[in-house]
């Protein structure tokens, strides 16, 4: 139970201006990308290759915010999505 509330403490946190700095705005739009591509590609089989450029923009702003925040779980997550990106990018085009 301690963990659910722990949740629920760090998720309010979202509420608080002082949350929304350069890098939490940036890890937002980030994932919130990833989920607008992922969430219909794998309920529905639904892809558009265009989503890949604001994936690819958005994992390379991802990988800045973690070299400020020093989280390299997430620059290697992010360097592979934007190889992912890429790839899917130039397969829509050949």
């Amino acid at each position: 139970m301690n963990n659910f509330k722990t949740i629920q403490i760090v998720l309010a946190k979202m509420n608080s201006k002082e949350y929304w700095n350069k890098e939490n705005f940036v890890e937002f739009i980030a994932f919130m990308t990833k989920v607008v591509i992922i969430v219909p590609g794998l309920l529905f089989g639904m892809q558009w290759w265009w989503l890949y450029i604001f994936a690819l923009i958005s994992s390379l702003s991802l990988i800045w915010t973690s070299t400020v925040k020093t989280l390299p779980t997430i620059i290697i997550f992010n360097i592979i999505w934007t190889v992912l990106a890429t790839t899917a990018i130039i397969k829509y085009w050949i």
